[in-house]
């Protein structure tokens, strides 16, 4: 996996935040249109210093809607949890996997049937990078599945 990285500095820009949550189940009543800001860098980490974001290359986790060309938020602070996505170095390259441990047994698990999982060993040389709390998905690199998809519920 060919991984670029961006490190998260102090946002210097408050972006625009709508006041009212977007109701995705149904439609509700016109309220009040309110507006804040907000500094994306404070929702994204608690530790900016601890924090960069890594381009994806490849398809091993689109199970958990993690895409080729998305943009991952890591965060060097936080220790991996069980389920979580985890980006590391293994053998001198970058990888990205779900971290899954079983007894004293620790996982590299992919979200997509097409890969295997990776069983860490005392031989193994890997090192966790961070946890992924937080993606952002290119919304426009996935519009042919979404229209593929929401054709089949006009047929």
């Amino acid at each position: 996996m060919n991984v670029k990285l961006y490190f998260l500095e102090k946002s210097k820009v408050m972006i625009p935040l709508f006041g009212e949550a977007i109701h995705a189940g149904f439609e509700s009543p016109a309220t009040d249109y309110e507006e804040s800001r907000i500094d994306l860098n404070s929702y994204l980490t608690k530790y900016p210093e601890a924090t960069f974001y890594a381009r994806v290359t490849g398809d091993c986790m689109t199970g958990s809607g993690i895409f080729d060309g998305d943009l991952l938020v890591v965060d060097r602070s936080l220790k991996p949890q069980n389920g979580d996505v985890v980006v590391g170095v293994m053998d001198g390259e970058f990888i990205l996997r779900v971290f899954f441990k079983t007894g004293d047994q620790v996982y590299l698990m992919p979200d997509n049937p097409r890969y295997h999982p990776i069983a860490i060993t005392a031989e193994s040389h890997f090192e966790i990078w961070g946890v992924v709390p937080h993606t952002i998905l290119n919304q426009a690199s996935q519009r042919h599945v979404r229209l593929n998809r929401l054709q089949q519920f006009l047929r």
